[in-house]
């Protein structure tokens, strides 16, 4: 089954810009173009995501982020 940009964008639980980043960065594969519409294989990306995800989980076991304010105790 081929998904949309929106329909993949939904699938992730990210924005239709997050989808193109995705591909600029190589997170997930390249699609097939028909006309002007780009269309993923389902399967393949579902792959491909789950191959990121351990290695991204391999790399960096720690949540990166910005440091937060400690309070002082009163």
């Amino acid at each position: 089954m081929y998904l949309k940009k929106k329909e993949v964008a939904a699938m992730l639980r990210v924005t239709v810009r997050t989808i193109t980043t995705y591909m600029q960065q190589g997170v997930i594969p390249h699609p097939k173009r028909v006309g002007r519409i780009l269309l993923w294989d389902e399967a393949e990306l579902l792959r491909s995501v789950a191959h990121t995800a351990t290695q991204v989980n391999d790399r960096c076991p720690v949540k990166r982020g910005r440091p937060r304010k400690i309070l002082a105790p009163v």
